[in-house]
Parts: C-alpha cells; structure tokens; sequence
C-alpha cells in the first residue's frame, strides 16, 4: 500500500532536535514581541528552521554543521527579506526523494504530492522554471532507484508539465541579475564557488546512516547535492524571488561550507 515517506520525524528526545525547536520557538517569540508582526515572525522563524533542515539534507553526517547554517541565515535575514516558504519545503522532500535519507523508496504518494507543489509555484510565481527543476530531480532520482519505472512516468509527467509552464508563463532571465550590483550575482558567485568546494568534501564523507540506521553510499547523498547547486542557480538566474529566499539558499551552503573548513583546520591541529 503506497503511503507519504518522505516526512521526517524531528523527536524532541534528540538532543539536536530538541535544540533546534526551543531555538525556532524562541525566536518567534522574541521576533513577534519585539515587531509586533507575528505573520512575519512565524515565517521568519519557519525559514530559520528550514534552513537546518535543508543542512541536515545534504550534509546529514554532521549535525553541527546545520546550526552554522541556520545561524548564518539568521544574520542575513537581519537585511534580507521576503521569503517563499513552500519553495524552500519543496526543496527539501525533492532532496530527500533523491538521497533516500528516510530510509524509504518514494511512492506515487510522494511523487505525487511533490509534483502537485510544484505545479503550484508554477501558478504562484507565473515562472515554468519549476517544471524543469521537478523533471531534473525525477532524472536523478530514476538513476539513483536502478530506473524504477515509477520515476520514468514522472520524468514524462515532468516534461508535460515543462511545457504547459514554460509555453504559459515562459522562463526569462532575472532583470539586471549581471548588473556590477546586483545582489543575486553576489549570492551566485561566491555561492557556486563555494558550493563546488563543499561538494568535493562531501564525496569523501564515509559512514553515512539513514533515518532507518542502514549504512548509505555517500554518492548518493552528493547526487541529492548536485541537484540542490543546479537548482540554486536557475532560481538566481531565471526566477523573480526575493532576497530572503536566496539568501537562505546561500546561507545552506555557505554554513556546511565553513564546518567543513572549521573540521580541516581542527584536525590539522
């Protein structure tokens, strides 16, 4: 029987766990009483934890490094703002659908429910970009599951919908994104450079679990990676959204980048 399995439990019993949700609380609580805008503290409060959360994603072997991400977010959003909290969730279930970090192969439940997401933003943002990043993802996830056929229907589901997006609202290139400037060039740059660092560290990651406690080939978690930079470059350069989204996406990498370099230097010493 097929069911949603891409949900990952976040146990109070843990200590990490437990940390991160006393963190998020009491950052809405501070934020709220201190703005008096509780609709943009609760959505505030929610990208900080979304932000550990797509850490924990593509560096699940070190816990530590997704409250140095999350911390980074919370500085950057002291001048960033706006930011598209269903994209960022999105972000997160297609990864876990790549890396099979729950432990679980994806259903048609799972598929489903992610494809009707992105249909959504397609809708929401008038930007066919999304269908493309869904399609990529089901690419992905049809050679990491040894051509599962159920990923080879939503390649085709992924194309169709690719072409209904891109021939309703096209995909155009974000206005002045190479102006000297330009914000999202300086997340772009410095994000990708830095992002391609991490990722030859990732692949020599070894000992990775899943959520079930089966051991897990790094590669795996690197092809969930991979996805995740692609998609951080189209989103700079071919959609309209606010700095606050970007700057969260920039603020995932940059944190696992520098536990990386924190780990390198400790360990030489």
């Amino acid at each position: 029987m097929a069911y949603f399995t891409l949900a990952r439990k976040v146990d109070p019993k843990y200590k990490t766990n437990l940390l991160i949700l006393i963190m998020t609380t009491t950052l809405l609580l501070v934020r709220g009483l201190l703005t008096a805008n509780w609709g943009g503290s609760v959505s505030f409060s929610v990208g900080f934890f979304l932000s550990w959360a797509l850490a924990r994603e593509i560096d699940p072997l070190h816990e530590k490094s997704a409250f140095v991400a999350a911390f980074i977010y919370l500085t950057l959003g002291m001048w960033l703002v706006g930011i598209n909290l269903g994209l960022v969730f999105w972000t997160v279930l297609l990864l876990r659908g790549i890396s099979r970090i729950t432990g679980k192969t994806p259903t048609a439940i799972d598929l489903l429910s992610i494809l009707g997401l992105g249909i959504y933003l397609i809708l929401g943002q008038e930007n066919g970009i999304y269908g493309l990043v869904f399609t990529l993802a089901m690419v992905l996830g049809y050679r990491r599951f040894a051509k599962a056929f159920i990923f080879k229907v939503f390649i085709g589901l992924g194309v169709l919908i690719s072409l209904w997006g891109i021939s309703t609202y096209a995909v155009s290139l974000r206005e002045g994104v190479f102006g000297i400037d330009s914000l999202p060039l300086i997340l772009l740059l410095p994000g990708l450079i830095i992002g391609i660092f991490y990722g030859r560290m990732l692949q020599k990651d070894q000992g990775i679990r899943d959520d079930l406690g089966n051991l897990m080939e790094s590669k795996y978690v690197l092809l969930s990676y991979i996805f995740y930079l692609v998609t951080y470059v189209l989103l700079i350069l071919a959609t309209d959204l606010e700095q606050g989204t970007l700057g969260l996406l920039f603020a995932v990498i940059l944190g696992v980048s520098l536990y990386r370099v924190w780990l390198m230097i400790s360990n030489k010493k």
